[in-house]
Order: C-alpha cells, then sequence, then structure tokens
C-alpha cells in the first residue's frame, strides 16, 4: 500500500519495492539486472517477472502518468519527485498496527521497563507465564513504550484463532497490511521486512511453538533490524531467545492486621479494587473489607484474570460470598463478564483452552494432580498419578512438562524439588 500525492495505491510486496529501489534517486537509470538482484535476491527469476510489476505500478499511477520510464531494455527511471520527510512519511515511520490496551497495566511497571531495555540488546524475548497472568498486557504495554523507537512499524499478530501451522505466515501477512493471497505468504514477508527497522508482538504461541519457532528463526536471519517479542506458555527453544518469566502480581502476606493502607500497596490488590470499582458503585475498600479481599488475591495466586473474575462479582456477591465460594470451588470463576479482551471470556473457559492443548498423558496428569491442596514430590505425583496404564516414567516426563509449561509452581530452594498447582487451576478438577 503506497501514497502518491493524495491517492491511496493498493500494490503487492514485490512493485512496492520495486518503486522503493526507483525512488531513491529519482531520475537515475536503475537496470534490470540491479532490480532483480534487489528486489527478488532469494532465486532466479527472468525479465517477465519484473515487466508484470512494472506494469502493475504503472496501472496503480495511472493518474500519474509518465512516472515510471523504459530505457529500451536497459532499465527504469522515476521521474516524479520523492519529498523524503513529508507528512505521510513521517506517518509511516510510525505506522502501529498492535491494539490498544484499554488500561493500564497494575503492578508491572518495572517489568515493562525491564524488557523494554532487554529488547535493546536482544532481538528475541519471550514472555512466558501461566494463562491469565497478563503476558498479552504486558506485551502490548512494552509496544506502546516501544512505538516511537522503531523506525517504521510495531506490527501484532494474534495468533489465538490460529489453529493450524501452516496458517501462521498468512496471519503476520495479514498483520502487516500485506495483500494475502498474491504470492508465497513467507516471500511476501520476507520483501516487506526487507530493509525495515521494526518490532514485531507474536501473541499466544503456545499451541503452535515448533511452526511459531521455525517462522521467528527465519525472520531473524534474513532480517537484522526486526525485533520479536513473543508471549506463551512455553518457551520457544530458538537459540537467540531469551526467555522472560512473568510473575503473579504481588500479594501482602497472610496477616491479621492486613489494614486498608497496608493491603493497598500491593499490586494485586490494586487490581482488584480497580475492577470491583468499576462494577460497583458500593464496594468499599476499608480496614473491615480488606483482610477478605487480600484473602481472595492469596487464593487466586495475585493471577490478574483471575482477580479480576473475582472482582467482577462484586456487585452480585459481596466480597465475603466471593471468598466462601472460592473455598467450595464452586462457578465463581467460570461466570463471564464483559471482559476489554473478548477472547479472555472467562477465566474457566481459558483454563480449558490451554489443557486441552496438552498432549493426553498430560491432561490425565493434571487431572490426578488437581487433588494436591498444596506442594508435591515427583515421587508424590507417582503415588497419585501412575496405575496400570501410566507407568512412573510417564508421571514423571509429565511432571516436569507441566511445569515447563506454567502449569505448575516450582520451588527449587528445596531438595528435592517441590511442586505445586496455582491454587485456581484446582477449578479443573471437574
Amino acid at each position: 500500500m503506497l501514497w502518491q500525492g493524495d491517492i491511496l495505491l493498493r500494490v503487492g510486496a514485490r512493485a512496492q519495492a520495486i518503486l522503493s529501489v526507483l525512488t531513491e534517486t529519482p531520475g537515475r537509470l536503475v537496470g534490470k539486472r540491479e532490480l532483480l538482484e534487489r528486489v527478488w535476491p532469494d532465486g532466479h527469476v527472468d525479465d517477465a517477472n519484473l515487466k508484470v510489476q512494472i506494469s502493475t505500478l504503472r496501472k496503480a499511477l495511472h493518474r500519474c502518468e509518465g512516472l515510471i520510464r523504459t530505457e529500451s531494455s536497459l532499465g527504469y527511471r522515476f521521474l516524479g519527485e520523492t519529498v523524503p520527510n513529508d507528512s505521510y512519511r513521517s506517518t509511516q515511520r510510525r505506522c502501529f498496527l498492535a491494539p490498544r490496551h484499554l488500561t493500564e497495566p497494575i503492578g508491572r511497571d518495572g517489568v515493562v521497563a525491564d524488557i523494554v531495555s532487554l529488547l535493546k540488546e536482544s532481538r528475541l524475548v519471550t514472555i512466558l507465564g501461566p494463562g491469565g497472568i497478563g503476558k498479552t498486557t504486558v506485551a502490548l504495554a512494552i509496544a506502546h513504550q516501544l512505538a516511537d523507537t522503531f523506525a517504521d512499524e510495531t506490527c501484532f499478530v494474534d495468533l489465538n484463532r490460529i489453529a493450524r501451522d501452516d496458517q501462521i505466515c498468512e496471519a503476520l501477512a495479514r498483520s502487516l497490511d500485506l495483500p494475502v493471497g498474491e504470492a508465497p505468504a513467507l516471500e511476501q514477508i520476507k520483501v516487506a521486512l526487507r530493509g525495515k527497522r521494526l518490532l514485531l508482538v507474536i501473541d499466544s504461541c503456545e499451541h503452535l511453538t515448533d511452526a511459531v519457532a521455525l517462522l521467528v528463526e527465519q525472520i531473524l536471519s534474513f532480517s537484522n533490524e526486526v525485533w520479536i517479542l513473543a508471549t506463551s506458555r512455553e518457551t520457544l527453544r530458538v537459540g537467540a531467545e531469551f526467555v522472560w518469566q512473568l510473575e503473579p502480581l504481588d500479594v501482602p502476606p497472610p496477616s491479621p492486621s492486613n489494614t486498608a493502607v497496608n493491603a493497598a500497596r500491593y499490586s494485586a490488590v490494586q487490581l482488584f479494587i480497580r475492577i470491583a470499582t468499576e462494577v460497583s458503585g458500593d464496594f468499599r475498600f476499608n480496614d473491615d473489607t480488606a483482610p477478605t479481599v487480600v484473602e481472595v488475591c492469596r487464593r487466586l495466586d495475585g493471577i490478574p484474570l483471575a482477580i479480576e473474575m473475582a472482582a467482577s462479582m462484586v456487585g452480585p456477591l459481596d466480597i465475603g460470598e466471593i471468598l466462601r465460594n472460592l473455598d467450595q470451588r464452586s462457578s465463581v470463576l467460570e461466570s463471564d463478564r464483559q471482559a476489554a479482551n473478548p477472547m479472555q471470556h472467562s477465566l474457566f473457559s481459558t483454563l480449558h483452552w490451554s489443557s486441552n492443548l496438552l498432549p493426553v498423558n498430560e491432561r490425565a496428569v493434571l487431572r490426578h494432580l488437581t487433588f494436591f491442596t498444596g506442594a508435591f514430590t515427583l515421587d508424590d505425583a507417582v503415588a497419585v498419578a501412575a496405575d496400570d496404564i501410566t507407568d512412573a516414567s510417564i508421571v514423571r516426563e509429565a511432571v516436569i512438562a507441566l511445569a515447563n509449561k506454567s502449569f505448575l509452581i516450582v520451588n527449587h530452594e528445596i531438595s528435592p524439588p517441590e511442586y505445586r498447582l496455582f491454587r485456581f487451576l484446582e477449578n479443573l478438577r471437574a
């Protein structure tokens, strides 16, 4: 997509690349060989391909005839004038193809600042964590903070709705506003990214990790000016990858003397208060309600989506009823609320979507592990989950895999290491 004066031109990536070369120095004769080498550097094509793209450009520029002149069999000249710093180019350099987060993330300022600094050193960072911990929210905050850093654009690719490996390149091409279907998506992506300084945010990679890893490796290999920020439940296992484990929000320690002033210093409580006051004008956070709010946040392990779901029930339920429902493992977290992200309808649906992606053995072991109410070792897991069908070695492999996929919290400070489910995962027992 290009602008010529006040005319919007819709052309493919190859035509854009040709026009970019021709307009670098208006009036200069650009030989056919140079165009072919610069626009198709990865493969042999003949003059016919070049002629087709030149024809496409001329049709797009039909209101400005004569801008591209053919010099017998030598090459082409661009005869128009270019203004490198005109208002469109200024806007194009800041093209922002990422959704805006509707609310500022709570308790993530330090994380955002650290990852922003990290992206100045590493071209691939993966934000890792369980469902509902706020990976997308943090990624969007980082993208918006870096909007002016990257000379061309920031592009957001949502893989939530992508079911197959072969759809990933097409999703990326669409996110880059490329005309999908005119050429192989990967080839279009290569041409579109060549020479651009860009931040690419790839969200929700966990169900397509192998294919995403391959694409990421390809992008990093053919472009030195593209940075990638990925979110996933498990690592991409790419050599250049730096993994950032996103921690839950801060929760006050258990104490009978949790006053409103003290509790409100913690990010988990701050999030609960924000959501509760948005949904109910009658909610009051004071010394009477503070201990219960703190306990709700603790039961939910400081997981933002879980806290949002619980806080959104203030009004239909008082805070004491919400806590009692959590104690009884009832359906309080299953109730949908009008979420900013339509994909995150409820914590319960998020949990089941994530668990359904697991291999059969891991899913079966996870169901057994939900019966633990506290920490357990690998031997404990084997004792509970091993049977005539699932032997001890399969259980051990499954527990390690579940930890790597952010379903379990691991305490490596003791020997042997202890594992624990996030408390809200106990709802998977049903």
